[in-house]
């Protein structure tokens, strides 16, 4: 007589023993969360470390080799130095602020959102007033981690 199996009748899956799998996050896109779902824990763990180096990587300040615009920078003041937490809600309180709001502030104001340049920029062949200017722009991280740039208005002279 063959011995009984000791799983034989038992559900194979949460699924089948009527435990729901957790509902991924709204918006996210399912090439993203479907395979994470057949992940080991040990897998899922590795995912997540790796999850938070390219988050550390992406919200990283924006260093002075990557502040070049265009134009000529007339002055420049470096960034508040400022946690990683504040990093992120400066960022999204500027990707926010209208231009407007953005030239209330003083220039020391806006180095919390990122590099204050001053620049004066030329328009093309053929004018006689180039460069034009100064205007004052943000340079800063996006939430892709490309570093990018916000008009704050017309920078007074002198």
């Amino acid at each position: 007589m063959p011995e009984p199996d000791p799983d034989a009748g038992a559900p194979a899956s949460p699924e089948e023993r009527g435990e729901e799998i957790p509902a991924p996050p709204e918006g996210l896109a399912k090439r993203v969360w479907e395979p994470l779902q057949a992940q080991t824990v040990y897998d899922l763990e590795r995912v997540i470390d790796y999850c938070e180096e390219l988050i550390e990587y992406k919200e990283r300040p924006v260093s002075p080799s990557e502040t070049a615009g265009e134009g000529e920078v007339a002055d420049e003041k470096p960034p508040q130095n400022l946690s990683r937490e504040k990093r992120r809600a400066a960022k999204e309180e500027l990707e926010e602020m209208s231009t407007d709001e953005l030239k209330e502030l003083s220039e020391d104001e806006l180095t919390r959102y990122g590099h204050v340049q001053i620049r004066k920029l030329p328009c093309g062949p053929g004018c006689d007033g180039c460069p034009h200017g100064p205007y004052t722009y943000i340079i800063y991280r996006d939430s892709r981690g490309k570093v990018t740039s916000k008009y704050a208005g017309k920078a007074s002279e002198g």
